[in-house]
């Protein structure tokens, strides 16, 4: 008697979708070993591993060409990989024994938190008791523009800014930063995406600022999840939130960049 083939998860769920005769079944919010043993061949040995892997794992092609594209090329080697690999070498590479065995394995996240400057006691926020609202703009109230109520935000702050953006390169924005740091005296926490950071830099070089003009301004680049394959090699994701904190009081958050 043969074996019956392996259905992945959300191969299965489709199927059942697609059968008016099957009745609704429970969330399944279960970690995804499919997914993840595919993941890991695409990391490892590239596009026709991950194919192999979801032929093997019965799954469907779970990823986009743009998803797929971006975990290939940032695709890293694990820390205690030998740095005199040459460049064939680090690139795809086919899977390792152990790459496609099932383990319970879950993928891991790193990173660290920054010092403050300042900190500031709960007796110096008296507000976080004050009862909270929040109100909504849309980009079509045109005398509501969100430029402008960024700006007014940050000329407003007297203690504290932080700033979380994917990308930040508007000058004018920046100098409302330099001013509140420099003039003000505010403590200013800037959060960029890693992978941005080169362009946030090229505007510093553009408008002359150097590392002594940062007076009160801690900047630091962070990423996304990191997922790690059993391997050890890794790729981190990007960060996509754009928000701003002022004086503990006030956030503003959305998508304007």
């Amino acid at each position: 008697m043969s074996r019956s083939r392996h259905v992945g998860k959300i191969r299965k769920r489709l199927e059942e979708i697609k059968n008016q005769s099957v009745r609704p079944t429970k969330a399944d919010f279960s970690h995804h070993e499919s997914v993840r043993l595919a993941t890991d061949a695409l990391l490892d040995g590239g596009t026709e591993s991950y194919l192999r892997a979801l032929n093997e794992e019965g799954e469907v092609d779970f990823l986009s060409s743009v998803e797929a594209q971006y975990i290939k090329k940032n695709a890293r080697e694990p820390y205690y990989a030998n740095e005199s690999h040459t460049e064939r070498e680090t690139g795809p590479r086919q899977n390792d024994a152990g790459s496609l065995q099932s383990g319970t394995y879950f993928p891991i996240s790193e990173g660290s938190e920054p010092a403050l400057h300042h900190t500031w006691s709960t007796a110096e926020k008296p507000y976080l008791k004050e009862k909270s609202s929040a109100t909504v703009y849309f980009q079509t109230e045109k005398n509501s523009n969100i430029r402008d109520i960024i700006r007014r935000c940050i000329s407003k702050t007297s203690q504290v800014l932080a700033i979380m953006m994917d990308v930040f390169t508007d000058t004018e924005i920046f100098c409302d930063v330099l001013e509140a740091a420099n003039k003000r005296g505010v403590f200013v926490y800037l959060l960029l995406d890693q992978s941005n950071i080169k362009l946030f830099s090229e505007m510093c070089d553009k408008v002359q600022i150097a590392e002594d003009h940062f007076k009160n301004i801690s900047v630091r680049s962070v990423t996304g999840e990191v997922y790690c394959a059993k391997s050890g090699r890794k790729f981190s994701g990007q960060i996509q939130e754009k928000f701003i904190i002022s004086d503990w009081r006030y956030v503003l958050s959305g998508s304007y960049r």
